[in-house]
């Protein structure tokens, strides 16, 4: 047996608030870039190769930063729930504590 018991759980939600918050601050961060690179016009630059290069790069570009959007949108989803479960996890271990007081 261990020392550990359930009143050692401990979930900090100023600074869950603040990650949830940068997460959201990251999508709307890479927002203009997206549009950025995706209104290249390789044309107004002259030489074929360059021009082709230039439009494949702003779609690996575009491409990734939506990967990343998509990522912080769905870790910021996944934050909410954490809270959410530990919240719950909170009044059910009170309702069960206050139980087992009453009991004795």
């Amino acid at each position: 047996m261990h020392g550990d018991s359930m009143s050692d759980l401990y979930i900090d939600g100023e600074m869950l608030n603040r990650v949830r918050h940068n997460l959201r601050d990251i999508d709307e961060l890479f927002a203009k870039p997206i549009h950025a690179m995706a209104d290249i016009d390789a044309k107004a630059m002259g030489a074929s190769d360059l021009e082709r290069r230039m439009e494949e790069f702003g779609d690996e570009w575009s491409y990734g930063i939506k990967q990343l959007r998509k990522f912080s949108k769905g870790a910021a989803k996944t934050l909410d729930t954490i809270e959410k479960a530990f919240d719950q996890l909170d009044l059910d271990l009170a309702k069960e504590l206050s139980k087992a007081a009453k009991k004795k």
